[in-house]
């Protein structure tokens, strides 16, 4: 069954994105002055990495809010005192799998300077989030498959997401914005 929703939820997006229009602008984090992060907050020590990079982000001046998506009905206990982070769970997805509720209300509305999309696996539910977000500009793990990301980071399997978090770091401070 779920095969059946992905596929359905995997046309509906081309559908959307069909009439979604970006603008797009480099930014490194000297010139961004807002951030989205997205993450799986299944993985394991997910919550840590995440909230170093937006201490990182912070010192930098640049604005960030954080969102994670749980793959369960409700939220885990220990999550409930995550302060200051945003989380999507299993019952916030409608049937083909596109989330809603007040968290998913809230990306929407994001309007960002960067993107960074710490998935490390392309799940639809997120990809509806990362494809019609207004974001600038769009970082996230290399994938072969359709994506809307304007730098991707390649990892190996034996790469994990506190890499991927360092090579954000490395690359998005050496990009050199056109003014």
């Amino acid at each position: 069954m779920a095969g059946i929703r992905e596929t359905i939820g995997k046309r509906v997006l081309k559908n959307k994105l069909k009439s979604f229009q970006r603008e797009t602008r480099v930014y490194n984090f000297d010139t961004a002055e807002s951030a989205v992060i997205l993450f799986d907050a299944q993985i394991q020590n997910a919550f840590h990495i995440v909230w170093e990079f937006r201490g990182f982000l912070k010192d930098k001046g640049v604005n960030c809010t954080i969102y994670g998506y749980i793959n369960q009905k409700e939220i885990p206990q220990d999550m409930l005192f995550w302060k200051d982070i945003h989380v999507i769970t299993k019952r916030n997805l409608n049937w083909y799998m596109q989330p809603g509720g007040e968290a998913a209300e809230l990306f929407q509305h994001e309007n960002p300077d960067l993107l960074m999309d710490f998935t490390i696996d392309q799940r639809i539910e997120l990809q509806f989030l990362v494809q019609l977000s207004t974001a600038r500009f769009k970082i996230g793990c290399f994938t072969e498959e359709k994506n809307d990301y304007d730098l991707m980071i390649k990892l190996s399997e034996q790469n994990d997401m506190s890499y991927l978090a360092e090579q954000i770091k490395h690359y998005v401070s050496i990009l050199n914005p056109a003014k």
